[in-house]
């Protein structure tokens, strides 16, 4: 099963973790107010939540999402909430998606885990390209310390193991983060956080995040 059939079905399920923004979202406005963002780029937006609380909060939201199907429920969100956000399919590692483009923020939850090493850089790579220089990169992503899920699964690579149909996740720790930030960011603030989820069935998990908030070093 591909990347995008896989996430097609997850999303044919609905709004999985309901309406409310992820708290790595909330924890980014502060730096994004402080910074005087304007625009906000939302790479892999799922169902646009966090897209859509960022245009309530008057930024100038681009997001994109690798499902079709996942947005549709974004612009489905985002009519509800009357607000105006361009929702696109597309491929993060296309290089010729938005190519030229640049974005004072962008803003990526719950995502750069979910790859091998080398595409974890290289998705960084793309997120350093599509920001001006002093821009900010905001992200969240699973940790080492998350008792309740590192070390589950078939261990593939340092601290990434495959747990669901064949898909990876890595477990960052925070020496491995500042090593892959360093060359070209300045680290704002690296929390870890509880982020409470809901499923559908009701079932909750709460996961050991790190929140991270970096701004792009000037050339």
């Amino acid at each position: 099963m591909n990347n995008q059939t896989y996430w097609d079905k997850r999303y044919s399920q609905g709004r999985l973790w309901g309406d409310n923004p992820c708290p790595s979202a909330v924890r980014s406005f502060p730096h994004f107010t402080r910074l005087g963002v304007k625009n906000v780029l939302v790479p892999g937006c799922g169902y646009g939540r966090n897209a859509v609380y960022f245009a309530l909060q008057g930024f100038d939201v681009t997001a994109f999402d690798l499902s079709n199907v996942s947005i549709l429920h974004a612009k489905a969100l985002a009519a509800e909430q009357s607000v105006d956000v361009p929702f696109f399919q597309g491929d993060l590692f296309d290089i010729d998606f938005l190519r030229g483009k640049k974005f004072d923020a962008v803003y990526l939850s719950y995502v750069i885990h979910l790859f091998l090493k080398d595409q974890r850089e290289s998705l960084l790579k793309r997120m350093t390209e599509w920001l001006k220089d002093n821009g900010i990169l905001t992200f969240s992503c699973i940790s080492t310390s998350d008792p309740h899920n590192y070390g589950f699964g078939l261990e593939v690579e340092p601290n990434t193991f495959v747990k669901h149909e064949s898909k990876p996740l890595h477990f960052f720790t925070g020496d491995e983060l500042k090593k892959l930030l360093e060359p070209d960011y300045r680290i704002l603030e690296q929390k870890i956080h509880t982020q409470t989820e809901n499923d559908p069935s009701g079932e909750s998990e709460e996961l050991q995040l790190w929140f991270v908030a970096a701004e792009k070093c000037t050339k």
